[in-house]
């Protein structure tokens, strides 16, 4: 039954995209396309596909994203971590980040789709990364994630991503390689998780894993100080063999994650 709606829920994700997603005309050579995706103020995703002639285009959040954290009070290029860890996101998203804070990728007709799935989830990342106060939070969670392997000295790929079925690539935080007795592990580090975010990772990982010949685990470390975690999007990720690793437990998987 499990492999059954896990092959359901591929199509089920793509009718509950086209349902979602808007598009609007904002000028001749200007679309906005609304995704279902939330922000950290539960606002939708907009982006703006801007066509520069000969099937090129740009495509650009209009600086939303920087500027609505920055609005809320976080600095994200507050200290050298925090721009850094900025930048290793949108690098290996392949995004460009200008001056005025626009995060924007180039793209032709034929790689438009890709692009644009990459620009969103590095939205959602930077987004979920961010989502912390100035005085509640110190470090990025991402960080900890990495710092809490190096301190059990857990040998890992940092930045990995993969191809999928669907031809869309996705990316994930750290990968610890496949060994005898253990598969590879992908991690990802989630500091807000709810039900839009569940989904977007299930249908990545459905996605990445039907492309593999190779045994592959899912982890998905899930921030939990101080706030208690939602049932639905824990239940969600469990039923399709994701392993939830709140970071109040995480010393319980070192045994799955030590080579």
């Amino acid at each position: 039954m499990k492999s059954q709606l896990q092959n359901d829920y591929k199509q089920i994700y793509i009718d509950w995209l086209t349902k979602k997603i808007n598009q609007v005309e904002i000028s001749e050579n200007i679309q906005r396309i609304t995704m279902p995706f939330l922000d950290r103020n539960n606002d939708h995703i907009e982006l703006y596909i801007i066509s520069e002639g000969n099937d090129h285009y740009t495509i650009t959040d209009d600086s939303s994203t920087i500027n609505e954290l920055e609005l809320s009070g976080i600095d994200v290029c507050g200290s050298q971590r925090r721009k850094s860890i900025l930048t290793s996101l949108t690098n290996s998203h392949g995004v460009e980040l200008s001056e005025t804070n626009e995060l924007m990728v180039k793209c032709n007709i034929d790689n438009l789709p890709q692009k644009k799935h990459m620009l969103t989830q590095c939205i959602i990342k930077i987004s979920d990364m961010f989502y912390l106060s100035k005085t509640s939070v110190q470090s990025l969670f991402v960080e900890d994630v990495r710092n809490f392997l190096l301190d059990h000295e857990i040998q890992f790929t940092p930045d990995v991503s993969f191809i999928g079925k669907s031809r869309l690539t996705t990316h994930y935080d750290f990968s610890i390689g496949q060994t005898r007795k253990k598969p590879t592990r992908i991690i990802t580090a989630v500091n807000n998780l709810d039900n839009n975010l569940a989904r977007n990772i299930i249908f990545n990982w459905n996605d990445t894993k039907e492309s593999r010949k190779y045994d592959m685990e899912l982890y998905t470390f899930i921030q939990d100080t101080d706030k208690k975690l939602k049932k639905d999007p824990l239940t969600a990720l469990n039923e399709y063999d994701i392993k939830t690793v709140p970071w109040s437990k995480r010393d319980d998987f070192l045994p799955k994650l030590i080579m």
